[in-house]
């Protein structure tokens, strides 16, 4: 079973919440401590009301380097890959 089904199951429509995102954050082998923190911080807002597979993917693609983050504009590049990756080689 890949990230996608782990978090979403095979309802589509299902939404997840922070604490299910940074268990499957956790669970994944080549993401960084301050990647995780990044991407926390970048998904608290979606996470509060439930974010669906849809719109996870879809927020990952947008994902863009700001001076306040704690990565670079590589890095931003690199874990955008890392966990768009992870959701598409596993489905």
């Amino acid at each position: 079973m890949g990230l996608i089904e782990d978090i979403f199951g095979m309802d589509e429509n299902r939404k997840i919440y922070r604490k299910e995102f940074e268990q499957a954050l956790r669970s994944l082998p080549n993401i960084s401590h301050e990647e995780m923190e990044y991407l926390e911080g970048v998904f608290a807002d979606a996470l509060k009301d439930g974010i669906t597979e849809t719109e996870l993917k879809k927020e990952i693609l947008e994902l863009e380097h700001n001076t306040s983050d704690n990565l670079d504009a590589v890095e931003v590049e690199s874990v955008k890959r890392k966990l768009f990756g992870e959701l598409e080689d596993n489905k």
